[in-house]
């Protein structure tokens, strides 16, 4: 694999026009973020509801892949979409219970009880600002769906069951910081730091997936890498679950 130095961070971070919407919304994010309009909350409960704008654009996803089959002599039904749908319903609403008592038992004065996750989800979006986040977060996925998976006809590549899977490794991720900006927002009283925390480590791992996606031969190095290690995987195999991972 190409080793890991300086210039290869900073070919991840160079702004081009593939990662240029991600440096706006991060910069307006800590722009809102700066001026008080505003809050630490607004901001790290803003990225958890993201989870949900995520899922319901891959279903979208989904249903271009079904479709395109479809048309084309396929006979995969859109019915995979609802049990998408309903699976990841189960699996946010988990990990909201999770999170949601996590902040409970620090003392947050937003969340009295665990398990009540409509009621929660109500809360977060009376924070402040909370409305004005959410947009930005809807803008900016709804932008690189229309650019990427449209633009480039990304669902000619992919089907809707390998389209399934790949929000939830991406979504572990995304929720595992939030949780720990929440530590820091909840357990050491560091709001400003949680905020800006969370927005720099996601802007990090956005920018290193957009990096993966539009360069092959970075992709084509740690699949022959991985299949080098483990015999039973062809690389062909690995170059296309990264390629769904970062897509």
């Amino acid at each position: 694999m190409e080793k890991f130095n300086s210039t290869v961070l900073l070919k991840v971070a160079r702004p081009d026009k593939s990662n240029a919407a991600l440096y706006l919304n991060a910069m307006f994010l800590l722009m809102l973020l700066a001026v008080g309009f505003v809050t630490p909350w607004s901001i790290v409960m803003a990225y958890f509801l993201e989870t949900i704008v995520i899922g319901l654009l891959n279903a979208l996803k989904m249903a271009f892949c079904v479709g395109f089959k479809r048309h084309n002599g396929g006979t995969q039904g859109f019915g995979i979409i609802l049990f998408f749908l309903v699976h990841y319903g189960f699996f946010v609403a988990i990990q909201s219970i999770f999170a949601f008592t996590f902040f409970e038992l620090g003392g947050s004065t937003f969340f009295t009880d665990g398990i009540a996750v409509l009621k929660n989800y109500w809360t977060l979006l009376q924070l402040d600002g909370m409305w004005l986040l959410l947009l930005s977060i809807i803008l900016n996925n709804c932008f690189s769906f229309a650019t990427d998976f449209l633009g480039e006809k990304r669902y000619l590549n992919f089907t809707a069951s390998e389209l399934m899977i790949k929000p939830y490794l991406r979504i572990f991720i995304q929720q595992f910081v939030v949780v720990l900006s929440g530590f820091f927002l909840v357990y050491l009283d560091a709001g400003f730091i949680a905020a800006v925390l969370l927005i720099v480590i996601r802007l990090a791992i956005d920018l290193f997936l957009v990096s993966l996606r539009d360069n092959s031969a970075s992709i084509d190095k740690m699949a022959d890498w991985y299949a080098s290690k483990n015999a039973e995987v062809s690389a062909e195999e690995v170059k296309k679950q990264l390629k769904i991972f970062t897509e």
